[in-house]
């Protein structure tokens, strides 16, 4: 059995092979190319050990194919594929036959495969459209088949020539004859055919004898061109065999040409058969010849006379004409030294041949039907020529000359091509002897480029429509229509286009050019090339145009380009080749494009070799405008491809990205910048390359990684945003198309399905708006810095103006999410909704959740009911659908995008709409769903954001709960009733998720007390609850009887009741101070399932650790002073999250309240510094300049004169008090003026002695600020350190998110460095010094106000302490330019004073913390301002949130204790600690701090003893105290 496995094996691989022709398979695409190539090699391999097999196996595939009967061009075309496939492969396997293979038998292969191959060679009619290709498939498998086989082919030719002998008919077969022309020929072989057709010439017919002489000629070309080497040789040694087989058959020949015609027949043999006798073409050169030899002289004279034109016959010149190319041709395979007479011979004749054929006044032309052949027989002519003589150039430039015939010119380029192809023999000279002609070449190339281009755009359709049937028609029309002038410049062009291909150094030859010019002469072949590439219905010469761009884009080619400057060059040309030829792709418009997109590939290949070669110069020039824009639009192209419905096309484009990957690595190599700097995408381009190798998914599968990658894409740049906006623009139109005209092409549908996702994916990359990153959320500079990441996506990015591109496209698919057309809107709504949930760009979530907000919005927008009609229901249907899509996919960046806009809205609004729906089996359903919906929103819940989410989720719970219906809905119909248990149980599942951790939450003012409140809403639930639990059981008794519904029934309700005691406990968990009255009586209850449930839930709640210290009677203290530790909360960073929040959202009218309540907060529990380092480092952050730092109505300038003022006033005093006496009281500046304005001054007072008094002063009191740092407080000392470090080295500059990522560790910026402490010296005269100098009365420094001309002089006196603490010299006010130089003397003393006060913050525990009694009154006003503000927390929150290092948890903690708090207005009065509604006063800590009563030993003692209280103000305004009595 072993043995014959190989067979059945390889006949297994021929039945595949058969199978998949396009004869059976239908027409091919790249898929079924690729799997017939592989086949093919399979054989071709295999055949070199099985070879009769193989070859038996191809015969009889090639015998049924063609018996095969067709109707049908496409059936035709296929067919004819079909056969060249085959006999293409049996040309190779034939072709790669070892000589010691054992040899086929032979009468297999005369039986069988000849006679088929000889089908294709006769019966192929011509002007068949195939027909010629076939034949020379089927020629190339006759030649490898004689190779090793002759004696088969060569007895069927010698059976058919004695066939023939005998023959008496006039009409003769000569098919078999003609196979001599197909054969492989060697010296030996020749001579077997010579002599063969010497012994049986004489018997044949007519035709017949013509037949063999034509078919002889072209055997003998056959062993020349195969064998030129045996042919040199004979004239080296001559054979005398063969010179006797080829005279005697010279003698017949020459004896059968009686009549002109029949000469002209025979004398291109005669001149061969000469040519193979080496000695006598010696002997008749002589004067005197032999007998013998005479006849062969006379042919000579006789074909000299003809070509001279001296013969009467036409045909005879034409045929000495032939006849002497051939001489011309054979010459050049012989070596001159070896028989210079035959040279001499043709030297005599090429004068009058190159007068003959290349004369532009009458060119040659031997009738219409022979023009190939007159160009073959000039191309033959002028090569030979070359090879003979390479230096005589005359016919060169009658051909170059642009008044020559056209044919002239393509003779010579089609010359040109075959010397640089063909040139197997050593003594041929080489191209380069014509590169002088290479300007002359290139104009030619020019010239016909532009004909060409602009006969083919006359003709050309506007839009090349990849329609293949379209091309065909088209071609067929244009034979009539067109002038044979164009096909002409046709032929030449793709002549030329050739030409370039086989040697680009010829058309880049410039010699003594200067740079620009070569240049801007390589730039113009190249680009003309460019242009040839998308004309479509030229194919061939599209393609060889790519083949010709491919060979000069090659490294060694590339650096002729402009040898002068080679890299400056090929940036300029190479990017205009790119950027043409994506232009050209992006619009879609070509049939080949993917053909055109893999060569595009090795063009990137080609560049990036060459800039490897030249890798330390590889950036010069390449930033100039057309390479950015060449770039910008291979992106574009490579994107669009993405989208494209032919899978091969998509792997292709993603293949690319690794090359434009690769050039950017090289050329950030040598400016070693990051890679980044050049392709900002760089990782993804990446991945899109090393995906580019699933070549065996499907196409969806395909399409999913795509989505996946685009939305990966972070950076936007020029190309994708254009590709993003193109591909935009075409699906519009195919929208517009599929909905007007839906056919039924499932192409067109997949690639409106493939744009539709790549939008969604992609469109994130054109939102991202950078907004300077989120505020106040950085740590002081205290060790090291760890990364910060601003929010990618400003707070307002859900409001994008609703214009923008993106948006247009969101609302278009919001409107086709309910298309309702008959033929595709179901496959639409299904695609658009499955695309938005599951393929959406993250960054979109926001602007998507607020277009369906307010559509769905728009619903309960009118007066009256809401309009329930099938189209708002299936809107809502599909937003379910999609949010739910949405929220379970977990993709890469969605916990980071879906908090930036608030669902609540848009929940309550489903719910809402979905209610009023009735209990329809659909309506039930859609209720279903949306609980699910529900759930999933509740998973997510910690990347959701929600503005009031306890008071949503108390809203939802209440309207789900109304459609638990237990047994109260006893519907008839079974399914209704299994969709009614289904909808129970996801109400109850969505019930068990809003209700974790949820604070019962009455409706507001209904005048209830608000534990009352609670308690009946608790007890609402409760009972529900425990009313659905004995559904449960009752339903069980009823339902023993048991049948496979059943069973489903109750495990319906098993699982309906698990979810109802998890409801229960997690209702109680979080309510238990107003629940547990309620439901404790349940355990004793007198049914014992009742009190089996509650111990269920009882034992939940302990298992979920539920707080019972909420029922201690010091829970609203506890409360509140949870609530004072969450807002003073500092992050992992420093950052202050609830605070900050606070901050930005209070309005500007209640910031001194702010201020103060969080001063105090923060002393109170030593972080004041935190606060003040958030505050400060905000405000300098959004300072322009250092002259408009705190000198704004801001909440940080605020909180700094809030801290000056109580932590100050006591050095204040201390400072100034005794400086402002002596001036009032002491004698010698009563009457002292310090006026120095000269337009105020009195008329007895002098100016300069007011100036000296001022001066005086103002020493004074400045020598006594800076000599008095050593008493300056400690808190003080901290605000100013802060401040310092907070304009030094703030962190918060506007910095973008990039620059942060680059320099993690470093401090990124210094804000105003050179000044930074001229920050603090100027706040602080600002805020606290001047102010109290200025109005010392007001300060509480002096008992009454200073006499006018004082108050004067210290006005003046603070804008000179202001000048010195702000480091400014007087320039406005020319009064005070007097002092300047005072000023700039005290520059330095100033500095170092605020140095002394600033440079280091004291120790916390050394501060005194004054404030550590916190009033209830600073807490009353802390929940009333967070109550207040809570939505707007929120907000503020989600989108200026970052995930990573703050999360949610600190504003659910917030929102969780408000919501148990409840409302300001709801506070007991009866409980005495934090009574007060609304105490704003705060005169009683300023008191207390002013005179440091805190640190006087009687305060603490009396503190110890617990038996003062302060709470709430009288009537005027004062503190209320209360004394206990007895403890």
């Amino acid at each position: 059995m072993a043995a014959h496995k190989p067979v059945e094996w390889v006949q297994a691989v021929i039945n595949r092979f058969d199978e998949q022709l396009p004869i059976k398979t239908g027409q091919q695409n790249t898929h079924t190319k690729v799997s017939t190539e592989h086949n093919k090699e399979c054989l071709i391999n295999i055949s070199k050990y099985k070879f009769s097999l193989v070859i038996n196996g191809l015969t009889n595939i090639l015998k049924n194919v063609n018996n095969m009967r067709i109707i049908g061009e496409a059936a035709e075309k296929n067919l004819y594929l079909s056969q060249l496939i085959i006999l293409d492969t049996l040309e190779k396997c034939l072709a790669g036959q070892t000589k010691d293979c054992l040899r086929l038998d032979e009468a297999m292969l005369v039986k069988q495969l000849l006679p088929e191959i000889c089908h294709f060679l006769h019966s192929c009619r011509e002007g068949q459209q195939h027909a010629t290709q076939l034949r020379s498939s089927a020629s190339a498998v006759l030649f490898s088949l004689s190779c090793n086989n002759f004696n088969a082919v060569f007895s069927r030719i010698s059976t058919r020539l004695q066939e023939l002998t005998v023959c008496t008919e006039d009409t003769v077969d000569v098919h078999d004859i003609e196979l001599i022309q197909y054969i492989n020929v060697d010296c030996s072989k020749l001579k077997r055919l010579l002599q063969e057709t010497v012994l049986k010439f004489k018997a044949l017919k007519k035709p017949a004898q013509l037949a063999v002489i034509n078919s002889l000629e072209k055997a003998f070309w056959n062993w020349v061109e195969y064998y030129p080497d045996e042919f040199t040789m004979l004239y080296q040694r001559p054979q005398a065999d063969m010179a006797d087989s080829a005279e005697k058959l010279f003698d017949l020949v020459d004896s059968f040409a009686e009549s002109a015609k029949r000469k002209a027949a025979v004398w291109p043999l005669q001149i061969i058969l000469l040519i193979l006798c080496p000695e006598i073409t010696q002997s008749i050169s002589k004067e005197v010849v032999e007998e013998s030899k005479a006849n062969k002289k006379l042919f000579l004279e006789s074909l000299r006379k003809a070509l001279a034109g001296h013969s009467s016959s036409k045909q005879l010149t034409e045929s000495a004409a032939i006849a002497c190319v051939k001489l011309s041709k054979a010459c050049t395979y012989i070596n001159w030294e070896d028989h210079s007479v035959i040279f001499l011979l043709v030297q005599s004749i090429v004068m009058d041949l190159k007068a003959l054929l290349f004369n532009p006044t009458k060119p040659f032309s031997r009738g219409t039907g022979c023009q190939s052949a007159d160009v073959d027989l000039m191309i033959d002519c002028f090569v030979s020529c070359f090879r003979i003589n390479p230096h005589n150039n005359q016919h060169f430039k009658v051909c170059l000359a642009s008044t020559s015939p056209p044919t002239f010119h393509f003779v010579l380029v089609n010359s040109l091509h075959k010397i640089i192809t063909n040139s197997h023999l050593d003594w041929w000279p080489k191209i380069d002897t014509i590169y002088c002609y290479s300007g002359e070449l290139r104009a030619m190339f020019a010239d016909t480029q532009t004909r060409v281009v602009q006969s083919l755009s006359a003709h050309a359709p506007l839009r090349m429509t990849p329609s293949l049937t379209f091309k065909e028609k088209m071609t067929t029309s244009l034979k009539f229509k067109e002038k044979s002038a164009d096909l002409d410049s046709r032929s030449l062009l793709l002549a030329l286009v050739k030409l370039i291909h086989a040697d680009p150094k010829l058309m880049l030859h410039n010699p003594g050019k200067q740079g620009q010019e070569i240049q801007n002469s390589t730039a113009e072949l190249i680009i003309g090339l460019v242009q040839l590439v998308p004309l479509t219905h030229t194919s061939e010469l599209s393609q060889e145009a790519m083949e010709a761009l491919l060979v000069l884009h090659q490294p060694e080619t590339i650096e002729l380009w402009n040898p002068d400057t080679p890299i400056e060059t090929f940036w300029d040309i190479s990017s205009q080749v790119l950027f043409l030829i994506c232009k050209k792709l992006i619009g879609h418009q070509m049939i080949n494009s993917t053909e055109i997109l893999k060569w595009l590939r090795e063009i990137l290949i080609c560049r990036n070799k060459f800039l490897l070669k030249n890798k330390e110069s590889a950036t010069q020039g390449s930033l100039i405008p057309i390479s950015r824009q060449a770039q910008t639009k291979l992106e574009v192209c490579l994107y669009s491809f993405l989208w494209s419905p032919d899978a091969e096309a998509v792997l292709v484009a993603m293949s690319c990205f690794r090359h434009l990957c690769e050039e950017a690595d090289i050329r950030c190599s040598v400016d070693e910048l990051p890679v980044h700097t050049v392709l900002p995408n760089y990782n993804t381009f990446m991945e899109f390359a090393s995906v580019s190798n699933m070549m065996a998914t499907g196409r969806s599968t395909l399409q999913k990684r795509v989505m996946a990658l685009l939305r990966r894409i972070e950076h936007p740049t020029a190309g994708n945003i254009e590709a993003w906006e193109d591909t935009h623009a075409k699906w519009e139109q195919a929208t517009k198309q599929i909905l007007n005209h839906p056919k039924n092409k499932v192409e067109d549908g997949q690639e409106w399905i493939n744009m539709t996702g790549f939008l969604c994916a992609l469109g994130g990359v054109c939102l991202q708006q950078r907004s300077t990153p989120s505020l106040g959320t950085y740590s002081p500079p205290m060790g090291p810095m760890s990364e910060r990441k601003g929010s990618m996506i400003s707070m307002g990015s859900c409001e994008v103006n609703s214009e923008t591109p993106l948006s247009r496209f969101l609302e278009r698919l919001l409107s086709l999410m309910v298309c309702t057309h008959e033929k595709v809107g179901l496959h639409i709504r299904t695609n658009v909704k499955d695309l938005l949930g599951l393929e959406l760009s993250p960054a979109l979530y926001s602007m998507l959740f607020t277009k369906l907000r307010n559509s769905i919005g728009r619903f309960f927008d009118t007066q009256g009911p809401v309009p329930i009609n099938d189209t708002n229901t299936l809107f809502v249907e599909q937003t379910i659908a999609i949010m739910k899509n949405l929220l379970d996919s977990h993709t890469e960046g969605s916990s980071e995008h879906l908090g930036q806009a608030s669902i609540e809205t848009m929940m309550l609004n489903l719910v809402r709409y979905v209610r009023i729906l009735g209990n329809g089996v659909h309506a039930i359903q859609i209720k279903t769903k949306l609980c699910q919906l529900v759930e999933v929103m509740m998973e997510r819940r910690d990347d959701l954001s929600f503005c009031q989410e306890m008071k949503f989720r108390n809203k939802m719970v209440e309207y789900l709960t109304d459609w638990v219906m237990g047994t109260s809905n006893q519907a008839a119909d079974d399914d209704v009733k299994y969709l009614t248990r289904d909808l129970d149980q996801a109400s109850m599942e969505a019930v068990v998720s809003l209700l974790a951790g949820l604070p019962l939450q009455p409706e507001e003012g209904d005048g209830v007390e608000l534990m009352e409140a609670k308690s009946q809403l608790f007890l609402k639930y409760f009972t529900l609850f425990m009313n659905l639990l004995n559904d449960c059981s009752e339903v069980e008794e009823d339902g023993q009887q048991v049948g496979e519904r059943k069973r489903g029934m109750s495990r319906r309700l098993a699982s309906l009741r698990h979810c109802t005691v998890l409801a229960m406990s997690n209702l109680l968990n979080a309510n238990v101070d107003s629940g547990l009255m309620h439901s404790i009586g349940l355990g004793y209850h007198k049914d014992l399932q009742t009190r089996a449930t509650f111990m269920e839930v009882l034992t939940k709640i302990l298992q979920q650790g539920t707080e019972f210290d909420t029922l201690a009677e010091t829970v609203l203290a506890d409360r509140f002073e949870r609530l004072v530790e969450l807002v003073t909360m500092m992050g992992d960073q420093g950052e202050l999250p609830i605070a900050m929040a606070l901050a930005n959202v209070v309005p500007c009218s209640q910031w001194d309240e702010l201020a103060r309540v969080l001063v105090t907060l923060f002393d109170s529990r030593h972080l004041l510094y935190q606060l003040l380092w958030n505050m400060f480092s905000k405000e300098v952050e959004l300072a322009d300049s250092m002259q408009t730092l705190f000198r704004g109505n801001s909440l940080a300038s605020k909180i700094m004169t809030f801290c000056f003022k109580v932590y100050g006033a006591a050095y204040l005093q201390k400072l100034l008090e005794p400086l402002m006496r002596g001036v009032i009281t002491s004698p010698e500046w009563q009457h002292i003026s310090f006026e120095v304005d000269p337009t105020r001054l009195e008329p007895t007072e002098n100016l300069e002695e007011n100036q000296r008094n001022l001066l005086q002063i103002t020493d004074r009191f400045f020598l006594a600020i800076i000599n008095s740092s050593s008493e300056f407080p400690p808190q003080l000392r901290s605000v100013c350190h802060c401040l310092y470090q907070a304009t030094c080295h703030s962190l918060l500059n506007k910095a973008t998110v990039k620059e942060k990522k680059e320099n993690k560790k470093s401090v990124v910026s210094q804000r105003f460095p050179q000044n930074s402490i001229g920050a603090v010296g100027s706040a602080m005269f600002l805020r606290f010094i001047n102010p109290a100098i200025v109005s010392p009365y007001e300060a509480g420094i002096l008992d009454k106000k200073p006499p006018p001309r004082i108050e004067r002089g210290l006005k003046l006196m603070s804008k000179i302490l202001q000048s010195i603490a702000n480091h400014v010299l007087f320039t406005k006010e020319e009064h005070m330019r007097s002092f300047n130089d005072f000023v700039k003397n005290n520059f330095e003393a100033a500095r170092r004073f605020f140095l002394d006060i600033a440079s280091d913050s004291p120790p916390s525990d050394s501060v005194n913390h004054s404030l550590s009694f916190i009033s209830d009154g600073n807490v009353l006003a802390l929940h009333r301002l967070l109550w207040n503000n809570q939505e707007r927390i929120g907000q503020y929150l989600s989108s200026n949130r970052d995930h990573k290092a703050v999360g949610r948890r600190p504003f659910d903690k917030m929102a969780t204790l408000l919501a148990y708090l409840g409302p300001p207005e709801h506070k007991p009065v009866a409980d005495t600690h934090w009574s007060s509604l609304n105490l704003t006063s705060s005169k009683f800590e300023e008191f207390m701090t002013r005179h440091q009563v805190h640190e006087k030993e009687e305060f603490k003692a009396l503190k110890t003893l617990n038996i003062f209280y302060q709470a709430g103000t009288s009537k005027n305004g004062n503190p209320v105290f209360y004394y206990i009595a007895r403890r």
